[in-house]
């Protein structure tokens, strides 16, 4: 009887280890590859979700710091609607329990820093050029995804993703030719 209760005891203490192993070993954790086109869905919303994090983190740079009026009110656009589609990737990654590691790559990290030392018209190109090129970029991904996702959710996000990206690719191209004056 002794060693019966021993033996729950011990089950009982070593159950949720063995129930938060599972749970880690059933959770995937992508991260993002610098170099090449993603292969995978998973691969495909890491990528995106780092190229999300990025434009919010630079749109609210360029909100507070855009001497031009004109690029400051594209900045908290660019923001506002790109928080949206990184919450719709990230959902979509839950919903394939993957883990995504947010925050700047080094890439991206590296460009923040450089325009972070630059100040009113400087600051105003550098932002515009980025977004411009960043949003070409995100375009032909996200056309790629819209059409190759093995994923009917992750289609549909990049879909959306795609109509919004192409708006702000034009608007941005309109501001490059203002602020280049």
């Amino acid at each position: 009887m002794r060693l019966f209760k021993t033996a729950a005891l011990c089950g009982l203490v070593c159950l949720p280890l063995m129930m938060t192993a599972r749970a880690d070993e059933d959770r995937k954790l992508v991260e993002r590859k610098p170099a090449g086109e993603p292969t995978t869905d998973q691969e495909f919303l890491a990528r995106a979700i780092a190229c999300e994090v990025a434009n919010v983190k630079f749109a609210e740079k360029a909100a507070k710091n855009a001497s031009n009026e004109d690029v400051r009110k594209m900045a908290d656009t660019v923001a506002e609607e790109h928080k949206k589609i990184r919450d719709n990737l990230l959902e979509q990654a839950k919903k394939m329990r993957l883990g995504v590691v947010e925050g700047l790559d080094k890439e991206h990290r590296e460009q923040y820093d450089r325009m972070s030392k630059l100040e009113g018209k400087e600051f105003d190109r550098e932002y515009v050029r980025c977004l411009v090129e960043g949003h070409e970029k995100s375009a032909k991904m996200y056309k790629k995804w819209a059409k190759d996702a093995k994923d009917a959710g992750i289609r549909e996000a990049a879909e959306g993703a795609l109509t919004k990206v192409n708006d702000h690719l034009d608007h941005a191209k309109k501001l490059q030719a203002k602020v280049k004056e």
